[in-house]
């Protein structure tokens, strides 16, 4: 009873910062600050009363769950002939406790972006070294920001198949992303670590570099969306896959 008398009063003072967050009558450092506070001090109250479980969740082959999941993937990449045989083999998720603690922090950041509705879900452009289970059970941390030829970052994109390029071999990681306000960048810069003077995040093009070191196209497919800080993006799901 205790436990569950704390876990309610740690939520309260969440979803009131978030409220004052969002009239505007609450600073986003602080904000975010005295919410990773409170979501500290409820794991620690957590785990000394042996309530805490940080294991990610496996979502059985067959739960409705997992059918859309399958069926948002295989949608984005069959349209690619030598992947009509992709076959998803499993998905994992956050437990219930610790994604609710990541989504009071991403929802404080994006409260705070110029257009805070502007969330999509996309596919994580990293994760080679090892990184995706830790980035699930934990969330984005600074030390996932990585360098590219658009500026330092997290990378994603809407095309799983782009995605990866840049994931371990058979993993993706499914996002949200606070996207805001985007905006379209074609020239190369690598020591980029901010969005432009009122943006969010970035829109990037194309791979192919002309001789002056613009992306001189933008096809859909080629696409990725940049942001420059690790709380402007959840991990969702992480998803298992054959070829």
């Amino acid at each position: 009873a205790v436990v569950s008398t704390q876990s309610g009063h740690y939520g309260r003072e969440v979803r009131s910062m978030l409220s004052r967050l969002k009239s505007g009558n609450e600073d986003i450092d602080s904000a975010e600050n005295q919410i990773m506070s409170l979501t500290l001090m409820e794991s620690k109250d957590s785990l000394v009363n042996g309530q805490y479980d940080n294991a990610n969740v496996i979502i059985r082959v067959g739960e409705e769950e997992f059918i859309d999941i399958e069926d948002e993937f295989r949608a984005a990449v069959c349209s690619t002939p030598s992947y009509k045989s992709i076959r998803i083999t499993t998905v994992e998720k956050q437990n219930a406790k610790k994604s609710s603690m990541l989504q009071n922090i991403f929802k404080a950041r994006c409260n705070a972006l110029r257009d805070p509705n502007l969330v999509m879900k996309l596919y994580y452009c990293g994760g080679k070294g090892g990184t995706l289970h830790r980035i699930l059970r934990d969330g984005f941390l600074p030390k996932d920001m990585v360098p590219g030829d658009f500026g330092i970052g997290l990378y994603f994109t809407q095309n799983p198949i782009r995605a990866m390029q840049y994931s371990e071999p058979g993993l993706l990681l499914m996002c949200e992303v606070g996207i805001g306000m985007a905006e379209s960048v074609l020239k190369i810069d690598q020591t980029r670590n901010r969005p432009p003077v009122g943006y969010d995040s970035i829109l990037t093009g194309e791979r192919d570099v002309d001789h002056i070191g613009i992306y001189s196209h933008q096809r859909h497919n080629e696409l990725q969306y940049l942001v420059f800080d690790s709380k402007q993006a959840v991990p969702s799901y992480l998803v298992y896959f054959t070829i």
